[in-house]
């Protein structure tokens, strides 16, 4: 049709693609980003990795074969059993929650029973990357170049309490413990940090009452800086400091819980749990402390010499991070010695000041939060940008590099310096024969652990 004179030409209209969908387009935005920090961070994701491989080549059997260590089993496998998911996911064993051990249980209650210590040792697995992985991805005074942050990421591995807490969801919460504590000296970041940090509070805090005690010290921390992300770890902690402190009051109403102190057996502790194992091979320490132990059980005193070699190492340490100058050493040397203290008061050992003398040889597990951060907090010391002196600095050097040094060799070797920790019962055969015979106990690991496990009931409607 021929077009009018003296009319303007129609506009053109030009056509283009109709956009992609709202969802797509996100989710392409998500992976792109992604893709991007991972790229940027490619050499901390190659160092977890390797941490990882680390952790599972020490003993490699503990994860393809599978196990259940002592209470993992005998008292939250075994209560998840016949419990509904709420009853198991939220009960209080020991007078506290352990949301960790309370997850693995849940798990291994509903998967075939053969694969169900392969679920919560690969949970444990899961746990024990997230101390390394924080130290590796947030930014921390004194531990920011990549040497200190490997250096960091090898202590954290190489606490002398480690074998107790390897691979298993029931001491869990001592990892997380740690990992709550590089979160309190660890720099605010962004909003994915911030929120993986809230994480990593709560589910510290709701598996285990150490990390409860560090509540204080976020204030603190909140107080001296004044931030809005600080008072909501501070805010998150306590709320679950509070729900610890509830169940821990009607254990000790229900005698399940015991407060009690002895200053001797305090200082044998601190003597062999921060002093002496670090820096020695295992086994003579092992022997040595299995001596002083029976001695002071016997004559009832802690020798002069363990009172005066404990003081003076105390004191090194307090001065060091005191006199570094840096925050994050001594919010650390703080938690070390407030952790310690009140576990010590707090654990289950306490019923008679022998049984506190235990700690000297055994209790792993209330130690190793602490004794991370004894060891990051001297590392955190030694900063370049800290005030202290050069002796000083020559001292805490030589401590740090003599505890990596005997610690990766004892971390290696404690398959062999710890045989009750990293063997028992195959669970396959056990499971075996319970079919035959359910009256039959199951023995777990440690060895001489055992518990029964009744036939599920049934879940028919009502």
């Amino acid at each position: 049709m021929a077009r009018r004179p003296g009319l303007p030409s129609p506009a053109r209209v030009q056509r283009e693609p109709a956009p992609a969908s709202g969802s797509r387009t996100s989710w392409l935005t998500a992976l792109q980003g992604l893709w991007k920090w991972g790229f940027t961070r490619r050499y901390e994701l190659a160092a977890l990795v390797l941490w990882a491989f680390v952790l599972v080549a020490r003993a490699p059997w503990v994860l393809l074969v599978g196990r259940f260590w002592a209470e993992e089993a005998t008292v939250h496998l075994a209560y998840a059993w016949n419990h509904s998911v709420l009853d198991a996911l939220t009960a209080p064993q020991f007078g506290y929650c352990n949301l960790v051990a309370n997850i693995g249980a849940l798990i291994a209650a509903h998967v075939p029973l053969e694969s169900a210590p392969h679920f919560t040792t690969a949970l444990a697995l899961v746990v024990q990357l997230v101390p390394a992985a924080l130290i590796l991805f947030t930014s921390i005074p004194g531990l920011s170049t990549p040497l200190r942050k490997m250096s960091a990421v090898l202590l954290v591995m190489i606490a002398p309490a480690n074998p107790e807490v390897y691979l298993n969801s029931i001491n869990s919460q001592s990892i997380l413990c740690a990992a709550a504590g590089i979160v309190l000296i660890s720099e605010i970041g962004g909003r994915a940090d911030r929120f993986c940090k809230w994480v990593v509070l709560g589910l510290a805090g709701l598996s285990g009452v150490a990390t409860s005690f560090l509540a204080p010290l976020f204030w603190l921390q909140w107080w001296l800086e004044r931030r809005k992300a600080r008072l909501t770890q501070a805010v998150i902690l306590s709320a679950c400091a509070l729900l610890q402190f509830v169940f821990i009051s009607q254990g000790i109403a229900h005698n399940q819980r015991h407060l009690r102190f002895s200053a001797k057996a305090l200082v044998g502790a601190a003597y062999a749990k921060f002093v002496i194992t670090p820096l020695a091979p295992a086994q003579p320490i092992n022997r040595h402390l299995a001596l002083l132990q029976q001695n002071a059980e016997e004559s009832g005193i802690m020798p002069a010499w363990v009172w005066f070699v404990t003081a003076a190492a105390f004191t090194a340490f307090l001065l060091l991070c005191w006199r570094s100058g840096n925050r994050a050493a001594r919010m650390l040397a703080l938690a070390a010695i407030w952790v310690t203290l009140l576990s010590f008061c707090g654990s289950r050992d306490t019923t008679s000041d022998l049984r506190l003398l235990d700690h000297i040889s055994h209790a792993l597990r209330y130690y190793y939060a602490p004794e991370c951060y004894f060891l990051l907090a001297l590392l955190a010391s030694l900063a370049p940008d800290t005030s202290l002196p050069a002796g000083l600095k020559a001292v805490g050097a030589l401590w740090v590099a003599a505890a990596l040094l005997m610690g990766l060799a004892n971390f290696a070797c404690a398959p062999v310096d710890w045989p009750l920790m990293f063997s028992g019962p195959r669970w396959s055969t056990q499971v075996e024969q319970w079919r035959q015979d359910p009256s039959k106990p199951l023995a777990v690991w440690p060895i001489g652990w055992k518990f029964n496990l009744p036939p599920k009931a049934p879940t028919g409607p009502g």
